[in-house]
């Protein structure tokens, strides 16, 4: 075999795996709807490229505020019902809930406040949280659900609403000035990375792929004056709050979960753009196709 064939062999083993990773780039999640004005409380599969939704099953009744969905590393998908002030685990495949020790309220919140919970696991396999109107940064328990403060109560200064995790390092999302913030779960307290520009964030949910790459999705719902706008997906940069795309998909969506803690052999800042490796992929395909074309023209 001639050098000339194996390098053509060689050159459409390339393009053809890097059309593979490419084409499996369609990043799924998990949300719920839980502030949509019909067929509320469905815990959905969403495609995050195209925005469509699939109904997984029916919440229990009893729970219609439901947000914060994170998954644990062992793949299971925890939730926090905001109405009951309840840690859940929820089947994927019936929707089925459980109460995280097996009791409503456990985390110990009054039923009265309107909290508005954002969660994620770190690599270290624990549960945090943010809750909005106390501004602050909570560790939960996964057996009984108790959420126990960081640092001192209202330390985040800001009304955090969302959480991912990527590696050591841990994100939100304020409600009060659209900000990606990086948290130190240390001190409980919160940097601000960059604002998110033309849009306007009241209820959302956030969280890494398996890639890398940072999505969020953003309640377009206001049921005090009427008004149920589709949800947003946005993915952004992690490094700048920058939105990289934005899609339309059901309304009262204010949750993500797409993938256990990611990364978690990485320490320190990201020194790139996660969703950078796309675009080098796609010049790669094309340097490569020419150059097979070249190579085959000159056969």
């Amino acid at each position: 075999m001639n050098r000339r064939v194996i390098a053509i062999r060689g050159l459409s083993a390339l393009c053809l795996m890097l059309l593979a990773s490419l084409a499996s780039a369609q990043p799924f999640a998990y949300g719920i709807n839980s502030d949509a004005d019909v067929n509320a409380d469905q815990l959905l599969r969403i495609n995050l490229d195209n925005g469509a939704a699939t109904e997984v099953g029916a919440l229990p009744s009893f729970l219609t505020d439901v947000e914060g969905l994170t998954f644990s590393p062992e793949g299971i998908l925890y939730a926090a019902d905001n109405a009951t002030k309840s840690l859940i685990r929820i089947n994927l495949d019936t929707a089925q809930v459980e109460l995280v020790g097996a009791r409503r309220q456990n985390l110990g919140f009054p039923t009265s406040l309107a909290l508005d919970l954002g969660m994620t696991f770190n690599c270290s396999g624990e549960l945090l949280m943010v809750a909005e109107q106390t501004q602050s940064l909570y560790r939960v328990d996964i057996e009984s659900g108790q959420a126990r403060v960081i640092g001192q109560s209202g330390g985040l200064g800001d009304m955090m609403t969302a959480m991912a995790s990527y590696g050591d390092q841990v994100f939100t999302l304020s409600a009060e000035n659209n900000g990606l913030y990086r948290i130190n779960e240390v001190t409980g307290q919160a940097e601000l990375i960059g604002t998110l520009d033309s849009v306007d964030i009241r209820d959302a949910g956030m969280a890494f792929d398996t890639d890398g790459r940072l999505w969020a999705v953003l309640d377009g719902s206001d049921s005090s004056v009427g008004r149920f706008d589709p949800s947003l997906i946005l993915e952004l940069n992690p490094l700048n709050a920058e939105i990289l795309s934005v899609t339309e998909t059901l309304t009262g969506i204010e949750s993500l979960a797409i993938s256990p803690p990611t990364s978690c052999n990485i320490a320190g800042p990201m020194a790139l753009p996660v969703n950078a490796i796309q675009p080098l992929g796609i010049v790669l395909l094309i340097m490569g196709l020419s150059l097979l074309a070249v190579i085959r023209l000159k056969a």
